[in-house]
Formats: structure tokens, C-alpha cells, sequence
């Protein structure tokens, strides 16, 4: 029996169209019920087996296009060797499950990316505020420093008058 003979997608109990967080999490909820450490009864190996094969080709995008692209011609009791091309409907309507998977997964990507793009934003927003606030801070500490030491020459060009005024009088 060859791979494309085996419903992957029934041994992982997941439909044709789940996405791959799905099967992996279908992986690991089945792994956890069928490994034979966890369960005692006599077709968990053979179980296990089965379920580790399926996940290795659903979980691998190219192993999965090629398993749907095999897959379908043979549920419909057609082989699919070099001898009998698959019949164009059935490849067009794997195709457009191929391209409606992709668009899903496009989608998603943008969507993240949107998201992604506002995040950033805020935070550049964020730390524009924050440099703002530390500029103003920092000019009102400039300014405070200037005003002191404006006040300190000017109170030393005031004792050095005196001093002068002093000195001239004593002559």
C-alpha cells in the first residue's frame, strides 16, 4: 500500500483544509493518546506508526501539495502513474485547494503584517513622545543652569565693583 493509497487526513482527524497549526496540534493530542508508553492496548504501535507518517507529510508543505496533487485521482478509484494522466477537473480542483490554502495563509501574513506595522507605529509614537519630553526636560534644566550662572556673574561682577570701588577709595 503505498502513501497515497492511506488517508493522512483521517488518520490525523483533521479536514483537508486544516491549516498547519491544526494538524500539528491534532499530532499532538493523538501522539499523547496512541504512544505505546501511553496506551497498552495492541494496535497502539501500529497506530502510532501511522499517525507519525501522516504527520510527516501533512506537516511538510511540499510533501503535503504532492500528497494532495496523488491523493485525489486515487479516492476516485483512478491511479495516477505515468501511464494514465490524472483527469484535468480533479487536478484543477486540487489546484484551487492549493491556491485557496495559499490565499488563506497570504491572508494571515498580511493580516500579522498589519499588525505588526501598527505595533511599530505606537511605539515609534511612544519614543517620539519620550524624546520630545526628555528634549524639553533637558532645555528647562539648560535654561535653570544658564539662569544660575547669569545670576553668579553677575553677583561676581557686583563684589568685583565693590571690590574696585574700594580700591580707588583707599588710594
Amino acid at each position: 500500500m503505498s502513501a497515497f493509497d492511506k488517508d493522512y487526513y483521517q488518520i490525523m482527524q483533521v479536514d483537508e483544509m486544516a491549516e498547519s497549526v491544526v494538524i500539528a496540534a491534532a499530532y499532538k493530542a493523538l501522539a499523547a493518546k496512541y504512544h505505546p508508553d501511553r496506551n497498552t492496548s495492541a494496535d497502539a504501535t501500529r497506530r502510532m506508526q501511522a499517525l507519525n507518517e501522516a504527520y510527516e507529510v501533512l506537516s511538510d508543505p511540499h510533501k503535503r501539495a504532492d500528497y494532495d496533487r496523488q491523493r485525489l485521482p486515487r479516492r476516485n478509484g483512478q491511479a495516477n502513474d505515468a501511464s494514465q494522466p490524472a483527469m484535468p477537473a480533479q487536478t484543477a480542483l486540487a489546484d484551487a485547494r492549493l491556491r485557496e490554502r495559499f490565499e488563506r495563509i497570504a491572508q494571515r501574513i498580511r493580516e500579522v503584517q498589519e499588525k505588526s506595522l501598527q505595533q511599530i507605529q505606537t511605539v515609534q509614537e511612544r519614543s517620539a513622545q519620550q524624546i520630545r519630553d526628555i528634549q524639553e526636560r533637558a532645555a528647562q534644566q539648560v535654561k535653570e543652569v544658564q539662569d544660575r550662572a547669569a545670576q553668579q556673574i553677575r553677583e561676581i561682577q557686583q563684589r568685583t565693583a565693590e571690590q574696585i570701588r574700594s580700591i580707588q577709595e583707599g588710594l
